[in-house]
Parts: structure tokens; C-alpha cells; sequence
């Protein structure tokens, strides 16, 4: 570049930093900074973007009602608990998942899906893949419920 080009180019920097500075000082905010906010503008504001606007005190009943709701549920959990003893070592039956030399993360899925262990097995193979799982299974035997998420049973098989 000559002189000649240069200070072309630092001209039309000049004549650009003029122009936004004059529009920049020259525009007034919609909003001023001494505005205040009043409760009511406030409420409404917040109401009218889909919040719930409550007291302190209604706040604190609110609280206090829910700890006892919760109080109340847990009452009544103990009752049929005795009951459910049962039902849950029925329900904590344990698969034994054997994986093999040559078997394919999708084999195993479909395994998994015919034991009950998990409802889909294109999922759980879509899980394995997407988490990096798939290249880490270990051969042996595992033993697996059918209530364990797809990041258990993955940690189990994996041994990771």
C-alpha cells in the first residue's frame, strides 16, 4: 500500500467512527434510567409473561401446606409397604447376561429386550453408540434387573 491508499483507508475509518458516534449520542432510549418501577407495573408485567405472583404469606401457607401434604403421603406409604415387600422381590428378578467373543452391541441389546431387562432394543443400542459404550463391552457374565437405566446396565457391561 502507497500513501495515497493509506490514508483513504484512515479516512473512511474516521468518517465511519463519525457516523456511529453521531447516531449513538444522538438516538434517546425508549427507557430511562431514572425509571421506577412500581409493585402494581411490576405484577402485572410478570403475570401477563406467564409467572405466578405471590406474598410472603401466601408463600408461607403455601409451604407449610405442602409439608404437610408430604407428611401425610409418607403416612400412608408405610402402611403398604409390608405388601409391597413381595411384589418387589418378585420384581428385582435377576437376568444373567452372558456376552460372548463376536457378539455385536445390538445382539445384546436384543437379549436384553426378549429378558425384559429393557423395553427397546434399538434404543438401548442407540444409547450405547451415542455414549461411546459400544466399543468398551467386556466379555463375561453379568446379572441385571429389569428396573436399571440404560447408563447402569452400559456401566455393568462395560465394567466401567
Amino acid at each position: 500500500m502507497n500513501k495515497r491508499n493509506t490514508r483513504a483507508f484512515a479516512f473512511g475509518i474516521l468518517i465511519a467512527v463519525i457516523a456511529f458516534g453521531t447516531a449513538y449520542f444522538l438516538n434517546k432510549p425508549e427507557h430511562t434510567e431514572n425509571r421506577t418501577i412500581d409493585e402494581n407495573s411490576a405484577k402485572k408485567f410478570l403475570q401477563a409473561h406467564g409467572y405466578t405472583v405471590l406474598t410472603n404469606e401466601e408463600y408461607t401457607l403455601l409451604q407449610q401446606k405442602d409439608a404437610k401434604d408430604q407428611n401425610e403421603n409418607k403416612e400412608v406409604k408405610e402402611e403398604p409397604a409390608e405388601k409391597n415387600t413381595e411384589q418387589e422381590e418378585e420384581s428385582q428378578k435377576v437376568y444373567q447376561l452372558t456376552i460372548e467373543s463376536g457378539m455385536t452391541p445390538g445382539e445384546i441389546a436384543s437379549l436384553l429386550e426378549k429378558s425384559s431387562v429393557i423395553d427397546q432394543a434399538a434404543d438401548f443400542g442407540y444409547y450405547l453408540e451415542e455414549y461411546g459404550y459400544s466399543k468398551k463391552i467386556q466379555l463375561g457374565t453379568f446379572e441385571l434387573t429389569h428396573n436399571m437405566s440404560y447408563k447402569e446396565i452400559a456401566k455393568i457391561i462395560t465394567k466401567s
